[in-house]
């Protein structure tokens, strides 16, 4: 097992990494004499796999609990089940003191930390992520939220963690699909921040990629790479935001697919950096051989890398730099991204000629 301690502003919490280490969340509850309900907060894929072994944990070391489930996809990330969940937690009668667990991927962890972040003003939470996208990306930073009709993960709040667990052995459910989107989010750190990582990367096929050793491997150096950022600017006004490399192409991407399960996260993720890859060699940021060595890396592993491939079709240029306005990195109505210099350098390109950014939105759907 390996473990990461992260800092904010005075708090801390630890990451672990390993395979089978449910009984981590006990000890961790036994060390702060936990002796109160734990609220459960997961989703029917999850509870399907990997809930009954959790619980069976809790019922030997004598702790009770409450169950909630959801409906899996990133369309329960909404109001009505933000309110659920808050209700549920406020009927159990939940105090400050205790914890809540977020079990599940990415959609369950930012609307349980979003929940947890204002009921009571502020319950603990421990996430134990279930997709390799969580585990390397959306469980690490505090980040919460639900997406608006407007554009996605628009509201939320900054919420850290008490403990991230981050078992690999609830990996093993996962499909290549599934894999391969939370990859995404490991592939794009090492863009932004380490060319040893990419090239350590680049040179796996897929089986290599879900052996255990390197999975952890993967997502410790992921994680580490986020912290390092985080700790530095936790509320992202400044280089934080290089974690959004492919996200405000990406994003637009998904909320204009309505958030269909045709095009996962790490997918519109890819297809983003690809774009954003473009827009850095039409700024005369990054040299062509470089972005092929990426471009390549990503259709080795079968990944899409234009938005024709997808095969959807409500897709046009202006529609998705409609979108791209209600982004977060958006200052004075002028258009923001993370763009490359280089693999492992990141950087923050500010007011972007959007005519250029339709142009390229243009020839990724239709050329």
């Amino acid at each position: 097992m390996k473990f990461i301690k992260a800092k904010y502003n005075g708090f801390t919490h630890k990451i672990l990494i390993g395979n089978k280490i449910h009984n981590e969340l006990i000890l961790f509850l036994k060390k702060h004499e936990f002796k109160s309900k734990l609220c459960i907060v997961t989703d029917k894929n999850v509870a399907k796999y990997h809930l009954l072994s959790l619980l069976k944990f809790l019922k030997v070391s004598k702790i009770k609990f409450e169950v909630l489930v959801l409906n899996p996809g990133e369309k329960t990330k909404n109001w009505f089940n933000l309110k659920k969940v808050v209700e549920w937690l406020i009927s159990n009668q939940v105090e400050r003191n205790d914890f809540i667990v977020s079990l599940g991927g990415g959609v369950i962890g930012d609307l349980t930390g979003f929940a947890c972040s204002i009921t009571r003003r502020g319950m603990k939470i421990i996430h134990m992520p279930t997709t390799l996208l969580s585990q390397v990306d959306s469980s690490i930073g505090g980040k919460t939220g639900i997406n608006s009709l407007q554009g996605k993960n628009l509201i939320g709040t900054f919420y850290q963690p008490s403990l991230i667990l981050s078992d690999i052995s609830f990996l093993k459910t996962l499909k290549k699909r599934e894999y391969l989107s939370g990859y995404a989010e490991a592939v794009k750190k090492a863009l932004i921040k380490d060319y040893n990582f990419f090239k350590w990367l680049e040179n796996k096929d897929y089986n290599e990629l879900r052996e255990d050793k390197n999975i952890i491997d993967i997502i410790y150096k992921s994680c580490e790479i986020k912290i390092n950022l985080v700790q530095r600017d936790e509320k992202e006004q400044g280089e934080r935001a290089l974690l959004n490399l492919g996200h405000t192409f990406g994003h637009a991407l998904e909320t204009a697919n309505h958030y269909s399960r045709n095009l996962l996260h790490g997918e519109a993720v890819i297809i983003g950096c690809c774009l954003a890859l473009k827009l850095s060699r039409k700024l005369n940021l990054i040299n062509s051989k470089q972005c092929e060595r990426i471009i390549n890396h990503f259709k080795r592993l079968n990944y899409y890398t234009e938005i024709k491939q997808t095969n959807i079709n409500n897709f046009t240029a202006q529609k998705l730099l409609n979108i791209m306005y209600q982004d977060k990195k958006v200052v004075n109505k002028k258009l923001n991204f993370i763009l490359l210099k280089r693999i492992g350098a990141g950087l923050i390109q500010k007011d972007v000629d959007a005519d250029i950014v339709k142009k390229i939105l243009t020839n990724s759907i239709k050329g």
